[in-house]
């Protein structure tokens, strides 16, 4: 009874007057949603979790959040004095609950890595007919993969290259399912600013790939 009362006269949050229904209806809402619908508020939980765990570690090492009001191809935009960064925060995949995993030798690692998927939210063409929703280099630094499904966590991501990423099917584009490799190494790091570090430096124009298929050997036919 007490609760209710209290509930009658404070917000929880200043979103309930913005969606004009309390709290306790929209998480019940979420919960009774769809798959697809629960998906992309993970995603966005991601994006606000980077702004809570991550914009304020990092400004303890002299980075400032100046991200532009509006609609980017990045969600960030965090410099220090040597610069700005733009990161673009993704959620990991994952299917049924689970983190999605798969063979790491397709793409030249030698274990197995979890996947993301890069692509904008809304789909469509520009004037020459191409796609516009898959990203394209240039359009984000630094790629923020938040890897709460594999460790329940929402303060953990991995980072690597927007210029690393594998090549989509057409020029310039980059491909929708990208691997991330279970621990730190080459392409994929759990630091933030070792991902500044990367950008900023001479790295020969690495690029992760997917490795071709070895075809089988043909059987030769048994003698009669």
């Amino acid at each position: 009874m007490l609760f209710l009362e209290l509930r009658a006269v404070h917000q929880i949050h200043e979103f309930e007057a913005v969606i004009g229904a309390p709290a306790e209806m929209i998480l019940e809402a979420v919960h009774r949603a769809p798959e697809l619908t629960r998906r992309m508020l993970r995603g966005v939980i991601a994006d606000a979790a980077f702004r809570t765990f991550v914009v304020p570690e990092v400004a303890l090492h002299g980075w400032r959040d100046v991200t532009p009001e509006g609609n980017f191809a990045y969600d960030y935009k965090l410099s220090d004095d040597a610069g700005p960064v733009t990161v673009q925060v993704k959620l990991q995949r994952s299917a049924r609950g689970a983190p999605v995993v798969r063979p790491g030798g397709r793409f030249g690692f030698a274990s197995a890595v979890f996947m993301t998927e890069t692509q904008k939210t809304r789909t469509g063409t520009d004037g020459d007919e191409n796609k516009t929703r898959p990203y394209r280099y240039g359009e984000f630094d630094i790629l923020a993969v938040s890897m709460q499904p594999s460790t329940g966590k929402w303060d953990r991501y991995m980072y690597t290259l927007g210029r690393w990423l594998l090549l989509g099917k057409q020029g310039g584009e980059m491909a929708t399912l990208q691997p991330v490799t279970m621990e730190p190494g080459e392409f994929w790091t759990d630091d933030f600013r070792t991902a500044a570090q990367w950008f900023r430096a001479d790295d020969g124009g690495k690029r992760m790939k997917i490795v071709p298929k070895v075809p089988a050997k043909a059987q030769r036919p048994k003698e009669a």
